[in-house]
């Protein structure tokens, strides 16, 4: 039987400093009419054609997806680093699945100016090789798909972002 020993404290609860964002930028478009959908459910997850994964191993389409008629927006936040939001949509882009723009807002918390510097360059330096994959194939950005990073700090209303959401969601209501 295991023991517990009280002296060992219980691990900290994680904190979403995510799901606070979301929610500014859901009530942001909230007057525009639309659906956003949020979670880990099966219906905001996408598989890539012959990769052959489950349900469960899929990956999900964005913290916040927004589905237009013309556009599909998907919001990406990030308080821990990485670049797998962004290069996930990679083979989606080239196996041509949708007929619609693809737009990607992508978000970086920042506690200090040099927060994520890496990731952030890394960033950018995928998208430039997505973009010149992409257009091999003839997938062009801005008119197929686009990318666009923010950061932002903690307490701090986005609204470069909420701007850019709400240019986009116009666009892509058309």
């Amino acid at each position: 039987m295991m023991s517990i020993d009280p002296r060992v404290p219980k691990p900290a609860k994680r904190i979403s400093h995510e799901r606070p964002l979301l929610v500014l930028l859901r009530d942001a478009v909230a007057d525009l009419g639309v659906d956003c959908v949020t979670g880990h459910a099966g219906s905001n997850r996408f598989g890539i054609d012959g990769w052959r994964l489950s349900r469960p191993q899929q990956f999900q389409f964005g913290d916040l997806r927004i589905e237009l008629p013309t556009t599909t927006v998907l919001v990406e936040t990030e308080s821990g680093g990485g670049v797998t939001n962004l290069v996930k949509y990679w083979p989606l882009l080239r196996s041509r699945t949708s007929d619609k723009r693809l737009v990607l807002i992508h978000l970086y918390m920042l506690d200090s100016d040099g927060d994520y510097s890496a990731h952030r360059k890394l960033w950018s330096f995928l998208v430039d090789q997505m973009e010149i994959d992409l257009k091999s194939i003839g997938i062009s950005r801005p008119d197929q798909w686009d990318a666009r990073i923010f950061t932002y700090r903690r307490g701090d209303p986005p609204d470069d972002v909420t701007a850019f959401l709400r240019m986009t969601i116009a666009a892509g209501s058309a």
